[in-house]
């Protein structure tokens, strides 16, 4: 049996000093989760970048399947 993934509505990539990069974070989880409601799925990874006291952030919008 084969599983599709569902093609994301949207995908960010943040990179940049870490407080910077977390405050927006933050705003853009708020916003999408606001226009989204529970239709989509956001899903969030953070991890260390190449320059020091920077971090790159990955935001990924997913619609909501079937079940």
């Amino acid at each position: 049996m084969t599983t599709t993934r569902l093609r994301p509505l949207l995908a960010i990539r943040l990179i940049g000093p870490a407080e910077t990069v977390t405050a927006q974070k933050a705003h853009l989880i708020g916003h999408l989760a606001a226009i989204t409601g529970d239709r989509a799925t956001c899903r969030v990874s953070t991890h260390p970048a190449r320059h020091t006291g920077e971090i790159r952030v990955y935001l990924t919008v997913t619609p909501k399947g079937d079940g």
